[in-house]
């Protein structure tokens, strides 16, 4: 009621609104539950704690770009075209526009801007339970599926940003220690510095991938197949793998 009340008295400005919430105290707190409250508040009905969800569809893909370093933040114009699996152009009828794949900077423009083809839409945001286009929605639904974890690995924009990711840190480290390395990328994506046990379990992943890119020399150009200037190929293609991890953690994909 006072929130509503608010909003007449600024007169209707929803900018205001969301940035009184956004910046309220409630808004701001943890959503790790305290025993205590739990016994007071079960339901969180006074709003004791925050609650955690995945990031919507469009906020994931702009998330991804934004810690790789290709989002490109400019606001209007047309939309944009990401890569469409083949198996899903060959469902569009033939009176359907051609689905252009978008070059340049264009292409990384966030998820607002991504066309919606009734007949063959953007798989990404169908997984990830963005509304049907076509038809009001009043609030987004959210599922866990295995067709998630899959897109999330091997859908060319998430694997080109994590390609970048490992660009954009070992260019900004070339000469860096494993530790430090881990820790830009950590800021970079959680914005905060990974625990003792964090850089354990992630040096041995990428002491894992670079004994299997040693034994798979084929594999190293698939994953990385540029030169950096100062790195080792193995280790740089080692690293693009554990972006790949970095842009998959539960704490990346789930809002606090």
């Amino acid at each position: 009621d006072w929130l509503a009340s608010e909003l007449m008295d600024s007169g209707w400005s929803m900018k205001r609104i969301h940035r009184l919430v956004v910046t309220s105290a409630t808004y701001r707190r943890s959503s790790k539950a305290r025993s205590d409250l739990v016994e007071r508040d079960p339901d969180n009905r006074l709003l004791a704690r925050q609650i955690a969800f995945r990031l919507p569809a469009e906020l994931l893909r702009d998330s991804t770009l934004a810690a790789s370093g290709l989002l490109y933040p400019a606001i209007g114009g047309r939309n944009i075209f990401p890569p469409q699996p083949e198996s899903v152009l060959e469902l569009k009828l033939k009176y359907d526009p051609v689905w252009e794949e978008s070059r340049g900077k264009d292409l990384y423009k966030r998820g607002l801007y991504i066309h919606y083809q009734r007949t063959t839409p953007y798989p990404f945001l169908q997984n990830f339970d963005a509304p049907d286009a076509s038809t009001p929605a009043c609030r987004r639904g959210r599922s866990n599926t295995p067709l998630q974890a899959l897109n999330l690995l091997n859908d060319p924009v998430f694997f080109e940003a994590a390609q970048f990711l490992a660009l954009r840190i070992l260019k900004k480290l070339p000469a860096a220690s494993f530790h430090d390395r881990l820790d830009y990328g950590f800021r970079l994506c959680l914005g905060r510095p990974p625990s003792a046990n964090e850089s354990e379990v992630m040096l041995s992943y990428l002491t894992r991938q670079k004994a299997i890119l040693e034994k798979e020399p084929e594999s190293v150009t698939e994953l990385l197949p540029w030169d950096i200037d100062g790195a080792d190929q193995t280790e740089a293609a080692a690293w693009v793998g554990l972006s790949r991890v970095l842009l998959n953690l539960d704490e990346f994909l789930t809002r606090e």
